[in-house]
């Protein structure tokens, strides 16, 4: 019976693949300029894996499976990047390398182009958000590699042959969910691609929803978007069976460390290097934009670097205690309220379809369907859907939500955040141990009693973990709230996105650096928490 459902199975992926290629070749021959969409997102999404990849395969390996110095604060500080939004790490490099870049203006001179501009900087940046979701993935993968396996085979080979032809192997399922994942948020991510002037499918489809007619409406226009999402659907639904772990056992000393040598103080350094490449030049870049001085000497203008004009513009000083004084407050307050509320639903409609799967096979393919499903749809599809949805003239009370409360712009984000926390959720619930609901079972409390009694109390930390994450998302995402925002409603994405059109100045730096500053360290103090209460 398992073998003719895992059959089936792959039978309707097949099905499902052809279709998507059918719908991608017709989409090719229908029209030259979706060709050169459609051209543009796959080019742009494996340039960035050819740079992510490697670099954070092997950053992964140096930090879980070597004892290199450093290596927890180092993976910690990774983590953190993660929930870092996509508009500030463009807002740093720019702030260093676009066009009103520090770098450039010094070699404005030399009427040279900035360094980071179109292809290149799509490319760069998407490379550089993607390199710590890449380390995260490996490391996992590489953490429940079976320590018995490689403790065997130490004893009739070197380490290096051990790591070669037992560790990699078995992390290789983690790599692979890495390219999937590089793959699928880079085809379906429109804030850098926008920014630096690049033409691909979800970029087209924001720009065309905003200006109100996109390459989906006349003929075969629909073609693109549909073989996209319905690619990136397949793409992750493989990434969520990968995702979902077998029951891997740990060793109790936790996984095996390969002895560096001679060789560790020069792996230390590479991964310094790679962590200031990371978050230390675009941190320093945004640093510089908040705290730089022009005078005027004479006929020329002097720049230069003033550490209290760096405090007041981030707002370290007496304004960071008096919120009513915030340049953006405003923005702040409707970010967190609407990113609060979203999150908040989000994790609690998790956690009853994470029990579902934990006890059924239905219920487990329900959530594997919806965390696919909901991380195939790029955020301007998800915008439009909405719009169909809320803003038509029959639809009496919702259009009324639509226009007059933050409906929209809370099912948008909702939707963002859900697939996150719904894995986490259906990770931490999965684990319970089964004797404590089996005696509860025997009692007579039924399923959902048992959920609530026994299962959640042991998973409050976890519970807490996705409720951060999720937030954290929400208050990243840019793509779906931006066609569904009410008026009235200013949130600190569209505003930071729409001053990094106009080059990043003073202002923009001071306010990356005081939430992404924020950010990192809600993200640090949570991962020492986590480490505190296993």
């Amino acid at each position: 019976m398992q073998n003719l459902f895992h059959t089936q199975r792959r039978f309707g992926l097949a099905i499902a693949w052809l279709l998507a290629g059918v719908l991608f070749w017709l989409a090719l021959n229908s029209d030259e300029r979706l060709y050169g969409l459609t051209l543009n997102t796959l080019l742009l999404s494996f340039a960035v894996c050819c740079i992510a990849l490697p670099l954070g395969t092997g950053l992964a390996i140096l930090l879980v499976r070597t004892d290199t110095w450093g290596r927890h604060l180092a993976l910690a500080l990774l983590g953190s990047l993660l929930f870092v939004p996509l508009y500030f790490q463009c807002a740093g490099w720019q702030a260093g390398f676009g066009s009103q870049g520090w770098y450039t203006l010094i070699c404005s001179a030399l009427q040279s182009p900035p360094v980071l501009e179109g292809w290149k900087g799509a490319i760069w940046v998407h490379s550089m958000a993607a390199i710590p979701w890449v380390v995260v993935i490996v490391s996992a993968s590489l953490i429940f590699v079976d320590a018995e396996l490689e403790e065997s085979a130490l004893l009739d080979t070197q380490p290096f042959q051990v790591f070669l032809r037992v560790t990699l192997p078995q992390a290789a399922s983690g790599i692979y969910v890495a390219f999937l994942w590089v793959i699928v948020s880079t085809a379906s991510e429109m804030t850098v691609t926008d920014l630096f002037m690049i033409r691909t499918i979800t970029e087209d489809l924001y720009t065309g929803f905003y200006l109100g007619a996109s390459s989906l409406e006349p003929g075969l226009g629909w073609l693109p978007c549909l073989s996209l999402c319905l690619a990136l659907f397949l793409t992750a639904v493989l990434l969520c069976e990968r995702l979902v772990p077998r029951p891997w056992r740990i060793s109790d000393s936790g996984p095996l460390l390969f002895r560096l040598g001679r060789w560790r103080w020069p792996a230390t350094a590479i991964v310094l290097l790679c962590l200031l490449l990371l978050a230390g030049v675009p941190f320093g870049n945004l640093s510089y934009k908040a705290g730089v001085v022009v005078d005027q000497i004479g006929e020329s203008r002097v720049r230069h670097w003033s550490f209290w004009k760096f405090l007041d513009t981030v707002g370290i000083n007496a304004n960071f205690f008096r919120p009513d004084r915030w340049r953006y407050g405003r923005e702040i307050g409707w970010s967190l309220g609407i990113g609060v509320l979203s999150t908040t639903a989000a994790v609690v409609l998790s956690i009853p379809l994470a029990w579902s799967a934990r006890n059924h096979r239905r219920g487990k393919l329900l959530m594997v369907l919806v965390i696919a499903t909901l991380l195939s749809l790029p955020g301007p599809v998800i915008g439009q859907l909405l719009i169909t949805t809320l803003n038509q003239p029959g639809t009496g009370v919702l259009a009324w939500l639509y226009d007059h409360s933050i409906l929209a712009p809370w099912l948008a984000l909702c939707m963002r955040c859900l697939p996150w926390c719904l894995f986490i959720v259906w990770q931490a619930l999965r684990t319970v141990a089964s004797e404590p609901l089996d005696v509860a079972a025997t009692e007579g409390a039924g399923s959902w009693v048992r959920m609530l009694r026994i299962a959640i109390p042991q998973r409050l930390p976890a519970l807490a973990c996705a409720w951060i994450v999720g937030l954290s998302i929400s208050l990243a995402d840019l793509g779906a709230v931006v066609l569904v925002n009410p008026p009235g409603v200013d949130l600190l994405s569209f505003r930071i996105f729409g001053l990094l059109h106009a080059g990043v100045e003073a202002e923009v730096a001071g306010i990356c650096l005081a939430h992404t500053s924020t950010l990192m360290v809600m993200m640090l103090a949570s991962f020492w928490a986590f480490q505190r209460w296993k």
